[in-house]
């Protein structure tokens, strides 16, 4: 087994080739041998201000993450290592003058770029079988990131199928978490799934919670939940106009008594979900003639509405002025027909064909900074 020389100090070289090779990948401080992915590997990955967490062997004390690896491994299964080890990029230039090369890459937890480092070399012993969610979050993030997909999907349809009965009916930030893994791995069902659960039971504008999620996810999500909560206020809307102007269709065996019964029970029931309304008179008009009426469901989601609106049990209206003495058949059903229908048509996201990941992405070579990155993935 052989292992690379690490140098704090530039030799005279490495001074000749500083416009060439970036000063980031110069280590300071405590140096430890690095772990050996590849023996003979001529690529040193590190992560600054980081400790090793081999999951196969605990802790490893340092400050730094150090990996000895395979160029040839990495450019074959990574199209992002390809790019940079290029003669035309610095990283690529030092490997081809010297042999060798040290790469920071910043923002990727130890644990995570060991997984994915031995799974690109073939250690495939050293790869479990399961990992947590958050686990899986990270791998995807880094996956999408060295444009590895091909080499790591294997195991991530092994996790996947581990996880996905945890997949949660509410929405949380397992729901952000699964639209990541299952966008970067194309699991189109859970994808689906998550995406349903968040046009629905979001509350505002979808976050991402600093997670690459492509801009067009975000995009579906937001409009399908602002298209079906305008149309609920335009209805709800709608519908209190036409109690406030004695419009409403129904028998009119009671006179007003059912308008102002109807009018008294919805404006009740908005009043006790917070939901806040007004009505004004149009210009010129007398307060008798028109009203417009308006609704703001801001802050709630789909969900909190279609259950408002569907646990209202209509009920009949006690009157006995009804036709042949039977009493008014008008059923109190405050919200009618047209809300009660919009309710019930909750937003869904629709099925897609295979999602094929390209790589049409802004490449910079160093350092490496995912976080960084995540603003800039490709819109699918």
């Amino acid at each position: 087994m052989s292992t690379l020389p690490i140098s704090t100090a530039p030799d005279q070289d490495q001074d000749q080739d500083k416009d060439l090779k970036p000063t980031s990948t110069e280590l300071t401080g405590t140096v430890h041998p690095p772990h050996q992915v590849d023996p003979d590997g001529d690529v040193i990955l590190f992560t600054p201000e980081a400790s090793l967490i081999d999951i196969s062997k605990g802790n490893v004390p340092g400050n730094y993450a150090r990996f000895q690896v395979s160029s040839k491994h990495l450019t074959l299964a990574s199209d992002y290592f390809k790019r940079m080890l290029k003669s035309c990029w610095a990283e690529g230039n030092a490997l081809s003058k010297k042999g060798s090369v040290q790469i920071p890459v910043n923002d990727c937890k130890p644990d995570i770029l060991l997984i994915i480092l031995n799974i690109i070399h073939g250690r495939t012993r050293r790869v479990p079988q399961k990992l947590s969610l958050p686990q899986l979050t990270d791998i995807a993030v880094a996956t999408d990131f060295f444009q590895c997909h091909e080499a790591i999907e294997i195991f991530a349809d092994i996790w996947i199928q581990n996880l996905k009965s945890l997949v949660s009916p509410s929405f949380s930030e397992n729901t952000k978490q699964w639209i990541m893994v299952a966008w970067v791995f194309n699991s189109n069902d859970i994808l689906r799934r998550a995406e349903t659960i968040a046009m629905q039971q979001e509350t505002g504008s979808f976050q991402t919670s600093n997670l690459p999620i492509p801009k067009s996810i975000k995009d579906k999500i937001d409009q399908a939940r602002q298209q079906y909560m305008e149309s609920l206020q335009v209805k709800i809307g709608a519908r209190v106009e036409q109690l406030l102007n004695n419009q409403a269709a129904m028998l009119r065996s009671c006179g007003s008594e059912c308008d102002a019964a109807y009018l008294g029970l919805l404006l009740r029931r908005l009043t006790e979900n917070k939901i806040t309304y007004s009505a004004s008179v149009a210009a010129g008009l007398s307060f008798g003639q028109s009203r417009f009426f308006t609704v703001s469901l801001q802050g709630l989601s789909p969900t909190f509405i279609a259950s408002m609106v569907n646990s209202w049990k209509p009920d009949s209206c006690g009157s006995r002025g009804g036709p042949y003495g039977t009493g008014c058949p008008n059923k109190y059903k405050p919200f009618g027909e047209d809300v009660t229908n919009q309710a019930q048509n909750l937003p869904t996201s629709p099925p897609r064909l295979l999602l094929q990941h390209t790589n049409g992405f802004t490449f910079s070579a160093t350092p490496i900074n995912i976080n960084t990155h995540a603003t800039g993935f490709p819109v699918r």
